[in-house]
């Protein structure tokens, strides 16, 4: 069925209005599509209700303002209401009380708790418009609740009724890599093997995710749907560079030019242990190497070699970790090192390479999965299974002949904005 003038199309940007920190990884992606979509005629945001099982309709922009979750009022689309816990002076009148009153009034204030916070969910449950979504309509699901059945139902259900099921894939190293991954009872395999193969049309975020993506559903026996690769934006606007002011930087005495920067989560995926062992390498050598700086939160499954990094009095002061740098302090971060470094296991695309880049900033990254597809002749490439072989690809760049081509090399790349990226979703869902 042909999308048409009238088609809706609903954004569901759930984990995006969710989200809290900065906007990096995924979040990022959804909230630069998203403000695009805002753009966009018979566009509608929505959002998944867990209490109703729904999708239901928010205000983008004003949620997007307030950082707080905006919903429509019923039967219209553009009257925002927020509704708020109902007060209660429970609180103030137990600090009056004695310590056996107070005892009495913790119980009964469990209680009343409880009727408000029912009344409240009752109210608020009939407040939110659930998306009145008609065959024919898109639903563009940028990520997707897949920890939750009932979103993965709910999504199967619109595909049987004809609705055009858009999904973005960024990654399925969740499947291919599972290793990396804690591992839970619903996982990101239970919701693709379920909607994938109803889907109108898949987006995949590098044409190796692609590949990897058709062969575990061939491998699976599971219908291969149109699948089409876009190019995610790397470019970082900002309105000017802020030196980080984070006190683990300014202890660091680092002034630019002087060390090494590695941007992501700190999980196991992304390797960080790598970059140990080579430091811890370079040392029993008697190579001296730059300071890592490493900007990204804490992940899952890193605890161990975190404390090892952070203790061992060896190598532990030559890794500075920025956990909440801005985008302002992570632009000033990649203008002022000497390269990148990525040592990933496996990226459904890798931001931090293709922004590195885009910046003119040159880039040593793993050889596997789509790192080897972001700039093609222009990156340099390691095995992130070797420590020798990263050893010796840092202490190369670190000449100044070397790392001059290689920055060199660099201005040859064209960067891809986020109108670009854009461009081609909107491309590739005309053709639906």
């Amino acid at each position: 069925m042909p999308m048409h003038d009238r088609t809706i199309v609903y954004v569901d940007v759930t984990q995006l209005v969710h989200w809290s920190g900065r906007l990096t990884g995924i979040p990022k992606v959804m909230d630069e599509l998203a403000v695009r979509f805002a753009e966009q005629p018979h566009t509608r945001f929505v959002s998944w209700v867990k209490d109703q099982r729904a999708l239901c309709e928010i205000d983008f922009r004003r949620t997007r303002e307030r950082g707080e979750v905006i919903y429509l009022e019923p039967g219209l689309h553009a009257t925002p209401i927020t509704l708020k816990p109902t007060p209660t002076r429970l609180s103030v009148e137990a600090k009056r009380a004695t310590k056996a009153g107070v005892r009495r009034l913790l119980k009964l204030n469990s209680r009343i708790s409880g009727y408000v916070e029912t009344r409240y969910r009752e109210r608020l449950a009939s407040s939110r418009v659930p998306a009145s979504i008609q065959p024919g309509d898109v639903l563009v699901i940028p990520w997707g609740e897949w920890w939750d059945q009932a979103f993965t139902d709910y999504v199967v259900a619109q595909e049987s009724i004809g609705v055009h099921v858009v999904q973005i894939i960024h990654d399925i190293a969740t499947t291919t890599q599972s290793q990396f991954f804690e591992q839970l009872a619903v996982s990101p395999t239970t919701y693709n093997a379920a909607v994938l193969p109803g889907a109108s049309l898949v987006l995949a975020v590098s044409r190796n995710t692609k590949r990897e993506l058709e062969r575990w559903l061939k491998a699976s026996q599971l219908r291969v749907p149109k699948i089409e690769v876009i190019r995610n934006g790397d470019d970082i606007a900002v309105p000017k560079l802020e030196r980080p002011k984070d006190e683990q930087f300014t202890a660091a005495k680092l002034s630019g030019k002087d060390y090494l920067l590695t941007v992501g989560t700190i999980e196991a995926k992304k390797n960080h242990a790598l970059l140990y062992y080579v430091y811890k390498l370079a040392l029993e050598r008697g190579i001296k190497l730059p300071k890592a700086v490493i900007v990204g939160r804490r992940g899952w499954g890193t605890d161990d070699i975190y404390e090892i990094m952070t203790h061992d009095p060896a190598v532990k002061d030559q890794f500075v970790f920025l956990h909440n740098a801005s985008d302002t302090e992570l632009a000033w971060l990649y203008d002022h090192c000497l390269f990148t470094l990525q040592p990933s296991f496996h990226e459904g695309w890798g931001i931090p390479i293709a922004q590195s880049v885009a910046r003119g900033v040159p880039c040593l990254c793993s050889n596997t999965s789509s790192m080897v597809e972001i700039a093609e002749g222009v990156v340099g490439h390691f095995s992130p299974f070797s420590t020798d072989e990263c050893l010796a690809a840092v202490e190369r760049w670190l000449r100044p002949k070397v790392l001059a081509a290689a920055r060199e090399r660099t201005k040859s790349y064209q960067p891809t904005t986020w109108h670009d990226t854009f461009k081609l979703v909107q491309s590739y869902m005309k053709e639906l």
